[in-house]
């Protein structure tokens, strides 16, 4: 497989107003994501994803590492061909009604889309391919919608027509920050699988944030952990939920429920609450809160490690 995207050590520090502090929001995150494939990335609040998703749509500039989309510095392309960057790579975001013009339709917000892009000979054109999508995402009939504005509309049908909106410009890669989390539970399964379907449908490639474990299990083929800014553990999806290897992973998973009401879980209980990102360092950033760390693991950072092919964890008494 081809790989579309490549991130090596890409950090993003900010600098705090008080003394001078160094915020490590995302600090040496390297991977690689195959055309096609959909990553799930899965961690605390504040462990930095949000940020990471931003950085790899150059919605932020990062402080240090590359991004490589299609072999090509993604701030490259920015600079040379802004509009084709912005056609290949879109970004869900978790808010719907934050993500709209509230003065413009429905109909204008999806036909301005095409409009930029050059997408479509004349307004009708881009009305009917607006309403074929509209369709094709289960809001029906299309026509009854394109006068509304974002308020009249609930936030799942908000949230398809966001996916829809990114979609019509056929991205090459889509990032999806906690998509469904301000949704109510009982449309959260549909809009997954409007989005799903129409990643696999438009074969684009698919980074999907969440703190939800059981929900990117469900959509992602492989899965990254983040802690306090860093990847501490990543593979296959079946290797991270059943072969886990990294303590934090561990109690994420632990602590994840179970649709199976019968089953028994061995939760792993941790102490504290996730340090801040100022000044991190030196040791391991989970360091302390794991039950399983010693002296070494307060003095240096565990380098990532190889477990199996295609299978990464960074800590030193991994298993």
């Amino acid at each position: 497989m081809t790989n579309l995207i490549r991130v090596n050590n890409l950090t993003k520090w900010y600098v705090g107003k008080k003394k001078k502090q160094t915020i490590k929001a995302v600090d040496g995150v390297s991977f690689t994501l195959e055309k096609g494939k959909i990553l799930g990335i899965i961690g605390e609040s504040g462990c930095g994803k949000s940020t990471l998703g931003r950085l790899l749509v150059a919605l932020e500039k990062p402080t240090d590492g590359t991004i490589e989309f299609e072999d090509q510095i993604i701030n490259h392309i920015v600079k040379q061909e802004p509009l084709k960057f912005r056609r290949n790579c879109q970004m869900i975001f978790q808010n719907p009604f934050d993500t709209f013009d509230p003065r413009n339709d429905i109909q204008k917000i999806l036909t301005n889309a095409l409009k930029i892009h050059n997408i479509g000979n004349s307004k009708e054109e881009r009305v009917d391919i607006c309403i074929k999508a509209m369709e094709d995402a289960g809001i029906k009939p299309a026509k009854d919608y394109l006068h509304r504005y974002p308020h009249e509309l609930s936030g799942g049908q908000l949230q398809r027509i966001s996916i829809i909106r990114s979609m019509l410009l056929k991205p090459k890669l889509i990032i999806a920050d906690e998509p469904v989390s301000m949704l109510d539970v009982s449309v959260r399964a549909d809009i997954l699988n409007v989005l799903l379907n129409m990643t696999k449908e438009k074969d684009a490639s698919m980074i999907f944030i969440s703190h939800d474990i059981a929900t990117t299990r469900y959509i992602s083929d492989m899965i990254a952990v983040m802690y306090l800014g860093r990847i501490v553990e990543m593979g296959k999806t079946d290797d991270i939920i059943q072969n886990l290897k990294h303590p934090y992973t561990k109690v994420l998973i632990s602590n994840c429920a179970s649709i199976d009401p019968f089953e028994k879980a061995n939760v792993i209980k941790i102490n504290g609450e996730p340090p801040t990102p100022i000044d991190t360092g030196p040791g391991c950033y989970f360091a302390p809160r794991c039950y399983k760390a010693c002296e070494e693991c307060k003095e240096s950072y565990p380098p990532m490690i190889k477990v199996e092919d295609g299978h990464y964890a960074s800590c030193f008494y991994l298993g």
